[in-house]
């Protein structure tokens, strides 16, 4: 029963997608990259001999959560074939041409004929499924095919499904998986299942990845011209209603660099319209004295930190808050929203710490800037024990690594 329900509400988010392609652009990306994805499967699979790692990640976020472990994988095993796979249109469009795989494809939406049609074609010898990804079809045929699936960077709260006394048919796809990587110790005890290890967070790894391996831009240089600056990462409307008072207000010496969260024209010239500060943008004609940078462009965010005065991360006045490990590994102080951040573990870290401020309101934000701005030891102090705080939670790749190595995967099923 409860799997003809699921059936059902699979149907009709098919349906729902193909009816909102109508007017909504990320609908239609997804609904044009459903309609295509057998062609380019059967391309790159039809003759394909070498043994398939698959990497399946829901969106951009799992996708840098999964990558140190795909990069990993590819430097062990050159001779084989790496797919990755998205479900949401924001990570594949970003990532497409991603060079650590051999192919990158949207998932075919989760159904019975779909996963078989799917895993009589790759014929993975390895699953490897990022934090949130549980479909019905695809791992209960994983698990009769004894193909090894794995989760990574898993995190489990007492209030989600798996945990109810309704959540039988949830809780019966953790059985689906070889093993389970969870970030922390209440994950691990919630689940109570032998086949559990505690591994960390694999994002604490790339972004160290990140730190080592500086990607210049020369056109932030040229904007920045050696001034302290701040940097505004994946800015909702809400985060701007906070932040553009402080940047109006001029009571630091800094350059602003903004990215939004998604690049929409007509909302990045309403927030410029609403700066009193001269405003220039990545993509598009150059002002030469501008105070604020608005990158309009996919692809920067993760290395505009660096050298940053503070970070604001946006998000948790919204759905949730993003990554606040890509500005942590580089020292700034971190601020964000105070409405959804409670589940993000690192967050309450670095609140914990003192490297972290969750706030309401400019006058909040501010208040909280200029107790550390102004003290030069606190300032530096924090910079210090933000970067030491990523360091020593990194490792998660190389537990799970060690664990993909014994399995000796060595042919197509």
């Amino acid at each position: 029963m409860r799997v003809c329900l699921y059936s059902f509400v699979l149907f009709l988010y098919r349906g729902l997608i193909r009816f909102a392609a109508l007017f909504q652009s990320k609908a239609a990306l997804m609904n044009e990259g459903q309609n295509q994805v057998w062609a380019g499967l059967e391309q790159h699979f039809k003759t394909n001999k070498k043994p398939v790692a698959w990497f399946h990640t829901a969106s951009m976020g799992e996708f840098e959560q999964g990558r140190p472990i795909i990069e990993s994988y590819r430097q062990e095993n050159p001779g084989h074939f790496i797919l990755v796979t998205f479900f949401s249109p924001s990570g594949y469009e970003v990532r497409k041409n991603y060079t650590g795989a051999d192919y990158v494809s949207y998932l075919p939406l989760d159904g019975y004929f779909n996963s078989a049609r799917f895993l009589d074609l790759v014929k993975p010898s390895l699953a490897v499924f990022v934090k949130y990804e549980f479909w019905h079809y695809y791992l209960t045929s994983l698990k009769k095919r004894r193909v090894p699936t794995i989760l990574v960077s898993a995190i489990f709260r007492p209030n989600q499904v798996f945990f109810r006394w309704y959540g039988g048919f949830y809780r019966r796809l953790l059985d689906c998986f070889t093993h389970l990587f969870v970030q922390d110790r209440s994950s691990a005890d919630l689940l109570q299942r032998s086949n559990v290890t505690v591994a960390g967070d694999t994002r604490f790894d790339r972004v160290l990845d990140t730190l080592r391996h500086p990607v210049s831009w020369d056109l932030l240089t040229t904007f920045l011209d050696n001034t302290e600056f701040m940097v505004v990462g994946s800015a909702w409307q809400a985060d701007m209603e906070v932040l553009i008072p402080l940047i109006n207000s001029k009571k630091y010496p800094f350059k602003w660099v903004i990215a939004p969260h998604e690049i929409h024209s007509e909302e990045l010239k309403s927030w410029e319209e609403k700066i009193e500060l001269p405003v220039t943008y990545s993509q598009g004609p150059a002002r030469e004295k501008a105070d604020v940078l608005f990158v309009n462009e996919v692809g920067r965010l993760a290395n505009l930190y660096r050298g940053a005065s503070f970070a604001y991360i946006g998000g948790a006045f919204g759905d949730g808050l993003h990554n606040t490990l890509e500005a942590a590994v580089f020292g700034p102080t971190v601020f964000f929203g105070n409405k959804n951040y409670l589940k993000f573990r690192e967050a309450r870290d670095l609140i914990e710490l003192g490297l972290a401020f969750p706030i309401a309101t400019t006058e909040e934000l501010d208040q909280a800037m200029r107790v550390i701005y102004d003290v030069d030891d606190v300032f530096v102090n924090k910079q210090v024990q933000s970067r030491a705080f990523v360091q020593l939670q990194a490792g998660a790749t190389g537990i799970i690594s060690e664990f993909v190595r014994n399995l000796a995967i060595d042919g197509r099923k």
